[in-house]
């Protein structure tokens, strides 16, 4: 009876899986030249980039791939419940110029799918194409949000100072990056491995790990469209216009098994429920 939360998901996921059938209207391909495989000591990583959002960035985490920049690095900052951060620590980046920030963009002509629930942070949050972003109907602006599994840029104080030091978001507590810094991916797969990441200590040189050793290395990024078709991992994200989606945030959002003898509020966060994902060739979707 421990297990009935575990079941209930499990199950929801395999019911989604089955009833795909032939068509795949609620799922959609990740496109090979948004799929970003960060090799790490502890297995493989998926990122889907975003050029909807940040176009500039995903093209540069594209060149920095091809030009094998990260082989070899660190994750050099990693602080529990916050960030693990990688890329060229210091020093200057000659071939690398910095980037305007891209830190929201118009709403209009997005798919912007409403959670429906009151967001702390912005005045909507919601999901677009299977990213939590949040909009303002009255400045007409939308962004993404700094959910767990985010992938952003780091920068100086400058907000257009990015350049190829990267962070993934580890912690729940975040949100009020939000529109301040570029995020420009998220991870699909493997979320476990960045995890395990050995940590500093925030208090300590703002979570720098000072023992080199001690540090987990990037051991490669490569993008998906560089591998030959074989080698490549292919991924599905759920559609979150579809119907399919919105049975997954309805299955999140009303909790009326028998185990809840007290009953949850019916309020969901975007960051909860973004879109499920599954490898292609395996029978159930990732949660």
């Amino acid at each position: 009876m421990r297990f009935v939360l575990m079941a209930l998901g499990v199950l929801f996921l395999a019911n989604i899986a089955r009833a795909e059938v032939a068509e795949n209207k609620d799922w959609r391909p990740v496109d090979s030249q948004n799929l970003l495989l960060i090799k790490t000591a502890y297995g493989d990583v998926a990122v889907e980039l975003n050029p909807e959002f940040a176009p500039k960035h995903s093209q540069r985490l594209r060149d920095l791939a091809k030009a094998h920049f990260y082989d070899g690095l660190s994750f050099y900052r990693v602080i529990d419940g916050f960030v693990a951060q990688g890329g060229r620590e210091e020093g200057a980046l000659p071939d690398w110029p910095e980037l305007k920030n891209e830190n929201d963009r118009a709403a209009e002509g997005l798919a912007f799918v409403p959670t429906g629930s009151p967001d702390l942070y912005a005045p909507e949050a919601g999901h677009v194409g299977g990213f939590a972003a949040a909009q303002n109907s009255k400045t007409g602006r939308a962004w993404l949000m700094h959910c767990v599994g985010a992938m952003a840029m780091a920068r100086d104080t400058d907000p257009d100072t990015g350049d190829a030091e990267f962070y993934i978001v580890i912690g729940p507590g975040t949100r009020y990056l939000d529109r301040n810094l570029t995020i420009f991916g998220r991870v699909i797969d493997g979320m476990e491995f960045i995890q395990k990441l050995n940590r500093g200590k925030r208090p300590i040189n703002s979570g720098v790990i000072g023992d080199k050793a001690k540090r987990d290395p990037i051991i490669s990024i490569t993008l998906a469209a560089d591998l030959p078709e074989a080698e490549r991992p292919a991924f599905e994200v759920m559609r979150t216009q579809g119907q399919a989606f919105a049975d997954y945030k309805t299955s999140k959002q009303v909790r009326d098994a028998e185990f809840f003898y007290r009953r949850p509020p019916e309020v969901i966060e975007a960051c909860n429920v973004q879109a499920p994902v599954r490898r292609v060739g395996e029978p159930e979707a990732m949660p």
